[in-house]
């Protein structure tokens, strides 16, 4: 599962978008999700060598703890359930 610039770019918006509505901060977030710091940095990023499992991993952290902030995340538009069952083919999940 490849991603363009495009779809990398809107989908580090959605992420730090739903930072914002998590009201936690990277250090919590990365804490959270285990990565070190060059891992987390290129998972917020969605950059070209970010490891598609991280950035899944951020997204459904994100999505979790914006539901605990009482908010409703903002929709993912590349990552979207659909695109969940493609992703899980190509590499492992967490």
């Amino acid at each position: 599962m490849w991603l363009t610039a495009g779809q990398r770019r809107r989908t580090a918006e959605e992420l730090h978008a739903n930072l914002v509505l998590a009201a936690v901060t990277e250090s919590h977030l990365r804490a959270d999700t285990d990565l070190d710091e060059h891992e987390f940095r290129e998972a917020m990023h969605v950059g070209p060598r970010s490891r598609p499992e991280d950035v899944w991993l951020l997204r459904d952290r994100l999505v979790v703890l914006v539901h605990a902030a009482g908010k409703q995340p903002v929709p993912f538009t590349v990552l979207t359930e659909d695109a969940r069952a493609a992703a899980a083919v190509w590499f492992p999940l967490r």
